[in-house]
């Protein structure tokens, strides 16, 4: 394929190409709360190159990890075998190709940008709807999982995200952040109230 290549984030070796996002500061805050016990079903939505997915398989999850953009697809996978890995990579939207399934954690690192365009596959990754918030509400709706680790930026409508998870009944269990210019970016570990875990 065109443009892939093998490149290091945080010394992981992972596969990237010219239509796959590449691991930033967003990646490096939300894997930083990321904890996954030995044995979780994991799911992640929106795998990119992979690397969350790895990590989370490196510390005992059961992963599926999807992704709407052929092309990160397949890097995904890549990275899952260079690495030597079992991951289920799937190359589908959202949670369409998955029906009635409860996970122990889900993982989605959105595209949370307000932005509302997408003529190129690379512009799934961060074209988050007029609001930056359109995806990431879309994926509560749609996701069973009794931990999510996700990201939202200042830039995106938090109010509305933090207030559409509270009534699908998730809390926050811990929550970072990190300055980048004029932009503060927080990773969140929801957990949802009825689940005893």
């Amino acid at each position: 394929m065109e443009g892939q290549r093998i490149i290091e984030f945080n010394r992981i070796k992972i596969c990237i190409n010219n239509e796959t996002y590449e691991p930033s500061d967003d990646t490096s805050l939300l894997m930083s709360i990321i904890d996954i016990k030995k044995g979780d079903k994991v799911i992640e939505i929106g795998s990119g190159s992979g690397i969350l997915s790895l990590e989370a398989f490196k510390m005992g999850g059961e992963v599926v990890a999807i992704d709407i953009n052929p092309f990160a697809a397949i890097s995904t996978l890549c990275t899952s075998r260079i690495n030597s890995a079992w991951i289920e990579v799937i190359n589908c939207e959202m949670l369409t190709c998955i029906r009635d399934v409860k996970f122990d954690v889900a993982i989605f690192n959105p595209p949370y940008l307000p932005y509302e365009e997408r003529k190129d596959w690379i512009e799934y990754s961060w074209s988050g709807g007029p609001t930056g918030s359109e995806e990431l509400i879309r994926f509560f709706d749609h996701v069973k999982a009794k931990r999510i680790y996700t990201l939202y930026s200042s830039l995106t409508d938090y109010e509305r995200v933090l207030s559409y998870a509270e009534k699908k009944g998730l809390t926050i269990r811990k929550k970072v952040e990190k300055n980048i210019g004029l932009e503060t970016i927080f990773a969140v570990e929801f957990h949802d109230k009825s689940s005893s875990s």
